[in-house]
């Protein structure tokens, strides 16, 4: 069997087998984890079932323990996030409605296959080119890959310090590289997976092959235009856009890019809002906690936001 098609097989296999479990449980817990176990099993048959020189085989295994890498360390994160909050609430409706969850479950198919594309290019490839060049290029993907990894995974760490501190609660994060970056995770999650592509591309062996770069480009623009950036900025927006301190973050850090203010893709707070020098704020992070109520519902809410790179 082709390697391309068994990978296919492999990850939409896992999904209908895991959607339909899910449809009958009523549950949607282990989907994160599923998805990221779906990178792993993907990842290490390409490696596996590659064929090529003792090199060539090398660099195909790094490739797919870099994926593995970062997939183990999202899924774990995404698998304690579920586990502490009860429940995923992107899903609270699709549970009641199985067509709906199991289209779900699908496009997490896509979404694997679709991130995937440029790492099986270099799988099934055969091209022998000068290894030296190889190399220098593959290393220069992996030292990316590895600085949105780590760039991601600190980002991630920081915000859920801030989240488990009490004396945080009903407020935002401004700190560590939430102060060059309103989504600094989002940031890494892109890189990441372009410095993937840029370690495939010397094994390319069909020019079609480098229109695989349109699926970083995908994932870079769902982030930015669909299910991520617009619908964390919009919680934002509802829970402080009335926040003085709220608005200067926003209008002095870069939405995505660090130290990058402009390209913004969802609407701001009022820069009326904006404290100039000598003025005093004319409302405050404790005045927000004091209108949240005791059920501390809005806190829910924002525990509960897509702010990682799974779908």
């Amino acid at each position: 069997m082709h390697l391309f098609l068994l990978i296919f097989i492999i990850d939409f296999g896992l999904q209908v087998v895991f959607g339909l479990l899910s449809i009958i449980l009523q549950t949607e817990k282990f989907y994160d984890f599923v998805g990221s176990a779906t990178f792993i099993t993907c990842a290490l048959t390409g490696a596996l079932y590659s064929k090529g020189s003792e090199l060539d085989l090398g660099i195909k295994l790094i490739q797919a323990l870099c994926i593995c890498f970062w997939a183990g360390k999202l899924g774990s994160f995404l698998l304690y996030r579920v586990i502490k909050s009860g429940k995923d609430s992107r899903f609270d409706d699709a549970k009641k409605k199985p067509l709906k969850l199991f289209i779900f479950w699908m496009l997490q198919g896509c979404w694997v296959f679709l991130n995937m594309a440029p790492t099986i290019c270099l799988f099934i490839s055969d091209k022998k080119d000068d290894i030296e060049d190889v190399n220098f290029v593959c290393i220069i993907g992996w030292v990316i890959f590895a600085f949105g990894l780590i760039f991601e995974t600190v980002s991630d760490y920081q915000k859920t310090v801030f989240r488990n501190n009490p004396a945080n609660k009903g407020r935002f994060i401004t700190s560590g590289l939430w102060s060059i970056s309103r989504h600094p995770n989002y940031f890494g999650e892109i890189v990441l997976w372009y410095g993937l592509f840029i370690s495939a591309a010397p094994y390319f062996s069909s020019n079609w092959a480098y229109f695989t770069i349109l699926c970083p480009t995908a994932t870079a623009a769902q982030i930015c235009f669909l299910s991520g950036i617009p619908l964390l900025e919009k919680s934002g927006m509802e829970r402080w856009g009335n926040d003085p301190d709220y608005a200067a973050y926003v209008h002095g850090t870069g939405v995505l890019i660090p130290w990058l203010v402009c390209c913004e893709c969802t609407p701001l707070p009022s820069k009326d809002l904006l404290v100039k020098p000598g003025e005093t704020p004319s409302s405050s992070k404790q005045e927000e906690e004091e209108q949240e109520g005791p059920d501390g519902q809005m806190v829910n809410v924002d525990l509960n936001a897509v702010d990682s790179g799974a779908v």
